[in-house]
């Protein structure tokens, strides 16, 4: 029973730690986009079709493209990090 608990702690931990990586990838990329077209948030960057993860759709909540970048994104990054962190101060 342990080892299954082990198994899946650890496979939630590998998810989480994955998902983050994959966002801050996302919001470097988005941001050299910007970047390279002046700052112009009326264009969109289309990084969001681009990512492996379908299960956030950002365009269903209706965000500009630069709430998209500044706010939303961030965020959530920040709570995939901070839960991450709780994983691991659980295992202490």
């Amino acid at each position: 029973m342990l080892i299954l608990e082990i198994v899946i702690f650890s496979a939630a931990l590998i998810a989480v730690g994955l998902l983050a990586v994959q966002q801050i990838i996302a919001q470097v990329r988005e941001y050299n986009f910007y970047k390279k077209n002046g700052g112009d948030f009326s264009v969109d960057s289309n990084m969001d079709h681009v990512r492996l993860d379908r299960s956030m759709h950002y365009n269903d909540l209706r965000l500009t493209n630069w709430q998209r970048f500044y706010l939303f994104r961030p965020a959530c990054i920040a709570m995939l990090v901070f839960f991450w962190a709780m994983m691991i101060v659980d295992l202490l």
